[in-house]
C-alpha cells in the first residue's frame, strides 16, 4: 500500500475519471441495443453500424478498463497505471476506426485526451507515492 497520503486533488481527479468512464460504459451498453441506435444521430448510426468486432472489442476496453482503472486508482493500487495504458490503447484503436469512417468527431479527440490525462497523471501519482 501506498504510504503518503494523496491530496485532495488525487481523489477529486480519481472520481471524475471514474464519472467519466462510467458513462462510457453506460453509452457501451446502449449501443448494444438496436433501438437506442435507431434514435442516434445519422452520423452516430453509421459509426456503430459499421463498426466491426474488433473495434467494438476496443470500445469495451477503453470504456471497462478505464473504470476498473479509475477504482483502482481510488484504492491507491499500483495495477492502476498499466489497466489505464490498456484503456488508453483501446481508445486509440477505436480513435483510428472513427477517423476513418467518419473523421475527427468531438468525442473521439476529447476520449483521447481524458484517457491520454488519466494515464498521465496516474504516472504522477506513482512517483508521489500515493499509490503502491
Amino acid at each position: 500500500m501506498a504510504d503518503k497520503k494523496p491530496h485532495l486533488s488525487f481523489w477529486l481527479i480519481a472520481s471524475a475519471g471514474l464519472v467519466w468512464n462510467l458513462l462510457g460504459c453506460m453509452n457501451f451498453i446502449l449501443q448494444s441495443n438496436p433501438e437506442n441506435v435507431a434514435r442516434m444521430p445519422e452520423v452516430y448510426q453509421v459509426i456503430i453500424n459499421g463498426r466491426p468486432a474488433w473495434a467494438t472489442g476496443a470500445f469495451a476496453v477503453a470504456v471497462f478498463g478505464g473504470a476498473v482503472g479509475c477504482i483502482l486508482l481510488l484504492l491507491r493500487n499500483r495495477t492502476a497505471l498499466p489497466v489505464l495504458a490498456l484503456s488508453f490503447a483501446g481508445i486509440i484503436v477505436v480513435a483510428i476506426f472513427t477517423l476513418n469512417v467518419v473523421g475527427l468527431v468531438p468525442s473521439v479527440a476529447l476520449s483521447i485526451l481524458v484517457g491520454a490525462a488519466l494515464l498521465w497523471y496516474s504516472s504522477i501519482v506513482r512517483r508521489f507515492g500515493w499509490i503502491g
